[in-house]
Order: C-alpha cells, then sequence, then structure tokens
C-alpha cells in the first residue's frame, strides 16, 4: 500500500505487502472456524495462534518489544481482510491490536510487566469507568465488574477504566486506565448476543486489586495528536481514540464486502416468487450491488486519508484543528452504520431466503447489527460538538 507519509520503517520489519499476504493466507482457515467460533462463543485458539506466529498481533507494539510499529493504514487492511469472512475475528484483531497501542504510552515498567517475560502477551480492555477506585500509598485499589471485555480469554493482561476521586489540589474526578494482570480478575461468562458471537466479550470481575501507581494512565481527550514535546514516538502521538474508535468502526467495511459477495452471488439465480423476474434483471439489486460497492471503497479511502493527514501532521509537529478532528471522527464513527444500513436493504430484498440461519449474508447482518449498537459507532455526539464548531465559525 503506498502512503505519502509513513512513519519509519523499522528494520527487519517485514514488508507491508507480506503482512498483507499473511492475513490474505488465514482468510480460509477462518472461515472454515466460523460455526465452531459462534458455538464456542469466542475465537477458537487455534486462529488466535495463526495471528500471534504471523505476527499481526504485534502491529502496534512498540520496537523496543519487538513490535512492528505500522502505519494503521495497513491494519485497516488487515482487518478488512478478516472482516470479510468473520466479522468477529476482525473484531478481535482489531481491539486487542489497539490495547498494544495505549499501552506503548504507559510507564516502560508497565510495558516490561507486560511483555518482559513474554513479548506476545495479549491484553484485553474494559473502558467504561464503571470501577471503584480507591487511592492508597503508591497506588490505587480497584473493584468491580467490567462489561464487555473482548477477546479476554485469550489474555493475560486486562485494561479497565475507573475514576479516582478528586485529591488536594485536583478538584475534579480523573478518568485512568488501569493495567491488571489475570491473577487478579475472573471472567465471568456473560457473552450471548445476536451478532458478533465469537468475540467472548464476557465480563471481568474484580474483587479488590492494587494497581501500582506506574500501572495506571490518565488519557487526554484521545481527539488531537499530542506534540512531540510528550517524548513518544510518532505512531503513539496519534490521537488514541480515533485509533481506538477505528478498531470497532473500521471493519464495517470489510464485512460490507463479505455481504456484497454473498448477495451478488444468491442474485445469479434468484427469481421472485411473485413475478418470475430474475434478480439479475431487477434495478433494485443492481442499485444496492453498486451501492455497497461504491460506499465501502468511500470509506476505505476516507478512512485512510483522515490517518494521512494526523500522520502527516504528527511528521510535521503540527497542530491539528479540534474542527478537522471532529470532521475525521464524525465520518468513522458513521461508517459503520452506513454500511449495516446497505446490509439492511439486502436483507429485504432476499425475502424469505435472507432469514435462514445458515444464510451466507446472515452472519454478516447480525454482526453488523451488534456492532453498530457499540458506543464507537454512535456518532451523534460527534454531530453535535461538529455542529457547535461550525455554527461558531471554526
Amino acid at each position: 500500500m503506498a502512503t505519502q507519509a509513513a512513519f519509519d520503517p523499522v528494520e527487519d520489519r517485514p514488508a507491508e505487502e507480506t503482512l498483507i499476504a499473511r492475513a490474505r493466507a488465514l482468510q480460509p482457515a477462518i472461515a472454515a472456524r466460523r460455526e465452531e467460533a459462534d458455538s464456542r462463543r469466542d475465537l477458537p485458539p487455534e486462529t488466535v495462534a495463526e495471528l500471534r506466529a504471523a505476527g499481526l498481533f504485534r502491529a502496534f507494539q512498540p520496537r523496543g518489544w519487538g513490535g512492528l510499529e505500522l502505519d494503521p493504514r495497513v491494519v485497516l487492511d488487515i482487518q478488512n481482510i478478516f472482516a470479510e469472512v468473520c466479522v468477529s475475528t476482525a473484531w478481535i484483531y482489531g481491539v486487542l491490536s489497539v490495547q498494544t497501542f495505549l499501552l506503548a504510552r504507559f510507564d516502560r515498567q508497565a510495558q516490561a510487566d507486560v511483555w518482559g517475560s513474554d513479548p506476545m502477551a495479549l491484553v484485553s480492555s474494559s473502558f467504561q469507568p464503571v470501577g471503584t477506585v480507591t487511592p492508597v500509598a503508591g497506588g490505587f485499589r480497584i473493584a468491580g465488574r467490567f462489561p464487555f471485555s473482548s477477546g479476554s480469554s485469550h489474555c493475560d493482561w486486562a485494561l479497565v477504566g475507573g475514576v479516582v476521586p478528586p485529591v488536594p489540589g485536583r478538584e475534579k474526578p480523573e478518568m485512568r486506565l488501569f493495567l491488571i494482570p489475570r491473577a487478579d480478575y475472573a471472567i465471568h461468562d456473560t457473552w450471548r448476543v445476536i451478532g458478533l458471537k465469537a468475540t467472548g466479550s464476557n465480563d471481568l470481575v474484580i474483587e479488590d486489586a492494587f494497581v501500582p501507581d506506574y500501572r495506571t494512565y490518565a488519557p487526554d481527550s484521545g481527539l488531537l495528536p499530542l506534540p512531540a514535546s510528550s517524548g513518544l514516538s510518532p505512531l503513539y502521538r496519534l490521537p488514541w481514540l480515533h485509533v481506538f474508535a477505528s478498531a470497532v468502526s473500521n471493519l464495517g467495511v470489510g464485512a460490507a464486502r463479505g455481504a456484497l459477495a454473498a448477495f451478488a452471488e444468491a442474485t445469479k439465480s434468484r427469481r421472485s416468487g411473485v413475478t418470475g423476474v430474475a434478480a439479475s434483471d431487477n434495478p433494485l439489486f443492481h442499485s444496492v450491488i453498486a451501492r455497497t460497492r461504491a460506499e465501502a471503497d468511500a470509506a476505505d479511502v476516507i478512512a485512510k486519508r483522515n490517518f494521512g493527514h494526523y500522520v502527516d501532521h504528527v511528521a510535521r509537529d503540527a497542530p491539528v484543528s479540534l474542527s478537522d478532528a471532529l470532521v475525521y471522527r464524525a465520518q468513522l464513527t458513521s461508517s459503520m452504520r452506513k454500511m449495516a444500513l446497505l446490509v439492511d436493504e439486502m436483507m429485504l430484498l432476499l425475502g424469505g431466503r435472507g432469514i435462514h440461519v445458515d444464510a451466507p449474508i446472515s452472519r454478516f447482518w447480525l454482526d453488523l447489527s451488534a456492532a453498530r449498537a457499540h458506543v464507537g459507532n454512535d456518532p451523534s455526539v460527534t454531530f453535535s460538538q461538529l455542529a457547535g464548531e461550525t455554527i461558531a465559525g471554526r
């Protein structure tokens, strides 16, 4: 994939084309395990092992720990390759990759705790700040039930959100992320859903864990890049919220392409039971096929263009306006719902043939229906913020 501005290459890092080829090579096995994955309500260990062996989970891992520090646009391509055949696999790949991105912003000792003995260790998350946090000497104690921790069964660590109460000199509560080892939390099997069945997004329960201060991080708003003065390498200066949202929004492109392939195949042989007209001659079928292909491509291009803008600004240590950042976020958070609506149209056109559990398109439809419910795919708050900036002339 050609890019105008990209991060410095890592010595001995596989070429982008090689990583894309590795992802493509995994498609058949991932597709073959879809039924097993849905039945398990989690990815099969074999799939996770293959992603590890291909080095793809190291996309955002720092170079110092053997990671790839990939340009995010390459990660978008890899995720969509998986989404074309299994949206749950794409989801897990995306969210476990983005935890690595965030961990790279933590204290180096925290990174050593995770990767020092196992450079391939994975971290799940539950950012909703529902935990009870108590400051103590040297750190914090945290307890609570943290929902929707996708891929947690395959991870040895978790990032959970919590609000630190005010203290003298800091009058407002502070949102923090807490890095917790597997020994300090239990996974409760709660994941019984209509879509994204194989993401294993179960609850994490922490009874009472001590977290040293260095294993916590107070994130910024995540909308704007950090300056060079932050001391972070260019990749990790990208807006963390945009990177995170990409992990749950971008895969709509690959899912729409997978649904389109299934719908186009069904169109070849389908005839209306009422009129006898071949679906391949029906302008309604033509319309949704053409629009899905065009809109999926447009969403892909826009996502990469926007990341390109961020990469370029980081390279020049130039500020990005809040107004531009909100445009990028609005485009990103609304893309999943656009893809889901197109697949909704396909389902209506298929009629009774689309409601069978084993219909290829039904899995994509259910997965997209579940994915668009994620708060990261709700553009309403961003639309309101962007409207305010526009009205103010910014």
